[in-house]
């Protein structure tokens, strides 16, 4: 592990490279790539705000965006299936996904038979923009695993009600779990030596990021009692994103590289004439993130090869250049790998995968003009599909993941852009983009929201669930109200409201039940946890049928699913659905103040009947205080139950929650 002091050293050797190329002008090129030799007329050269570069273009229109950065005073201002999501048509439940073909990577999973629990949290697809910012100038170290890092696995017996503990995977000294995949009798484990976090436009200074290093490691659980490694990608970077579609694993990180022997700040001719030689000889390998597989260094990445900002195009944006390449590699998880891989010399906000498509985001800031800049590039192989730039920014973290999707090769979202106006403060409003035919490039079909004769929201209120399913659009605002709004999505050139609902309070988290229901996870109007069953039956007038706040009696309470799906869990059936909320609780009671941490069970009943449909509260199960957090997760096999809480787990049955009992790894 790197001293702070090591760091700071290498970050201010990059920062020479900046001074440097600052006084000599540097490399440039903004020259489109020559057109192919073909015996009909050539094409018109691409339009695409993304481009390639031609031989040895790429080192220099990296060195070019270093000097920006100076100028810029540093920028401080195939088979495709997955298990069913939720275990729908299955008998347990599984990682509560955004979509249901693409799993998410999470600290605990289960495959019915083997449950995998891990020492840390989990990251979700988007980078969290409200991290507090580390001093000016401070070196980020990165934080300590927990005592005791291990995998732990075990073997469940769900007739019973328990299990029986399997085996431990030590996790190697100075790196998290950031979480897991489990199929097929493998196991991948996600791990990170970097700082957990972001710093929103600060992560374009290489300080913050370098020095970092992620692993994915696949281990053969055929015999789950003794788990055997078979395969270790090390990309050297920090984690952005990952997620897995049948045999895919994606890995999106970002790299800024190290430039050993510049002085840093020269002053005097001999450190200057020292830094142009070093300069000199610094070659594409330095630049590109090494990436290795089980040991053995391998290079799927050229850098003129990686996409760059072409600066004559419209969408050229005026922000610094930062001195990031952002990763994009496809890797096979059966075979070992690297199906396709990319790069990109720019940063990203968010990555969404979808059915045909990845969208990467940038959120710009800009007071009362922020906008978010949208990267379309195929799914299979990584191919550049076009860029558009909308209004507003694009909620990152938490369930605010649920604002854009993909349907029928178009891609919809929801931005937040606020006016500066104290009266009037928001402006939510729905894009639908998708690629043209003349690619790359992306059309803006259509836009709804950003104008008062078709607003989403009231003055002033915000936006809190939003979910998307299939040719519909459902979405919470709230200030001292919960509106629901349904939005048609059939004729993406033309999305229009359908209807909407005003109840107290709002809901978080959105979950499509049947064509008919839809439940609600959020706040009543006393701030209590509540559970909300809405009848869309009629899309024009829907109608609140059960609601049910949880931790009633107590002053205060809330549950981490109201901001991270991952501990929410839905089991679908036939005649009813089970669900799980944990929550914490506090107030003064006859007893005097108290704190519980509970995990609540419910169940919606006759849910093929919209008008009669409710939830009704099963039990609890009581965990110890403090013990509830973004970390709690549940599981629901048939009739029994298993509780993960500060890594602590617990299992008895559905039907006796209250009698749970906790399970020890030998």
């Amino acid at each position: 592990m790197k001293s702070n002091k090591a760091i700071w050293l290498k970050r201010a050797a990059l920062m020479a490279v900046w001074s440097l190329l600052s006084s000599c002008g540097g490399g440039s090129s903004s020259e489109a790539p020559p057109s192919p030799v073909v015996t009909a007329p050539p094409p018109d050269p691409p339009s695409g705000l993304w481009i390639n570069s031609s031989p040895g273009e790429g080192i220099a229109a990296y060195k070019n965006k270093l000097t920006t950065l100076v100028n810029t005073e540093r920028a401080v201002a195939f088979a495709d299936s997955a298990p069913a999501q939720d275990g729908a048509g299955s008998g347990y439940s599984t990682t509560y996904t955004l979509e249901p073909n693409t799993d998410e990577y999470d600290i605990v999973k289960y495959d019915g038979s083997t449950l995998a629990i891990a020492p840390s949290r989990s990251g979700c697809c988007f980078i969290l923009e409200d991290t507090p910012l580390p001093a000016e100038g401070d070196a980020i170290a990165p934080e300590e695993p927990p005592a005791n890092a291990e995998i732990r696995l075990f073997q469940t017996d769900p007739g019973a009600g328990g299990g029986t503990f399997l085996a431990r995977i030590a996790l190697e000294e100075g790196y998290r779990a950031e979480g897991m995949y489990l199929s097929d009798d493998t196991l991948q484990v996600l791990l990170s030596t970097a700082w957990w976090g972001a710093f929103g436009p600060r992560h374009i200074e290489p300080g913050y990021w370098e020095a970092s290093e992620v692993k994915l490691e696949t281990y053969d659980l055929t015999d789950p009692s003794q788990p055997a490694l078979r395969d270790q990608w090390s990309v050297e970077g920090a984690l952005v994103s990952s997620r897995r579609r049948a045999d895919h694993i994606y890995l999106i990180s970002r790299h800024t590289p190290i430039i050993e022997g510049l002085v840093p700040y020269p002053s005097t001719e001999e450190e200057i004439a020292n830094n142009e030689a070093v300069l000199a000889e610094v070659t594409d390998q330095d630049i590109l993130p090494a990436i290795s597989l089980n040991g053995e260094a391998i290079s799927p990445l050229a850098l003129d090869d990686c996409y760059r900002q072409d600066p004559e195009h419209p969408l050229a944006t005026e922000r610094p250049a930062d001195p990031i390449i952002t990763t994009l590699l496809t890797l096979s998880a059966s075979s070992g790998e690297v199906v396709e891989a990319a790069c990109v010399m720019e940063s990203v906000d968010g990555v969404y995968i979808g059915d045909t498509f990845v969208a990467l985001s940038f959120v710009e800031w800009h007071n009362d003009a922020d906008s978010t800049l949208i990267h379309l590039l195929d799914r299979d192989d990584w191919s550049y599909l076009g860029s558009e730039s909308v209004s507003g920014a694009l909620y990152s973290g938490g369930n605010a993941d649920f604002r854009i999707s993909e349907f029928e090769g178009a891609l919809r979202l929801i931005t937040t852009r606020w006016t500066g106006e104290v009266d009037d403060q928001f402006r939510h409003v729905l894009h639908i983009i998708e690629p043209d035919a003349s690619a790359p490039e992306l059309s803006l079909l259509s836009s709804l929201g950003d104008n008062d004769d078709a607003r989403l929201g009231k003055i002033n209120e915000d936006l809190y669930g939003v979910r998307f399913m299939g040719p519909k659009a459902y979405l919470v605002t709230f200030e001292r109200i919960d509106p629901l709004y349904i939005i048609d999505l059939a004729d993406p050139a033309a999305p229009k409201i359908l209807g909407e609902l005003e109840v107290p309070g709002f809901s978080d988290l959105l979950h499509e039940v049947s064509d008919e229901l839809l439940l609600g996870l959020g706040s009543s109007e006393t701030r209590l946890p509540k559970l909300e069953l809405f009848d869309i039956s009629d899309t024009a007038a829907p109608v609140s049928r059960s609601l049910i706040e949880i931790g009633a009696g107590y002053e205060w309470a809330y549950s981490p699913a109201q901001y991270n799906r991952y501990a929410f869990t839905y089991l679908a059936g036939e005649e009813s659905d089970r669900l799980t909320v944990p929550y914490s609780a506090s107030g003064k009671t006859d007893d005097g103040y108290q704190q519980v941490d509970r995990v609540a069970l419910f169940e919606i009943r006759d849910k093929t009947d919209a008008q009669r449909a409710s939830i009704a509260p099963v039990g609890e199960v009581t965990l110890r205080p403090g013990s509830v957090s973004d970390d709690t997760r549940v599981i629901i096999d048939t009739d029994a139950l298993y509780v993960v809480a500060q890594s602590e787990l617990m299992s008895g049955f559905w039907s006796n929650p209250e009698a749970l009992q906790r399970r020890v790894a030998e």
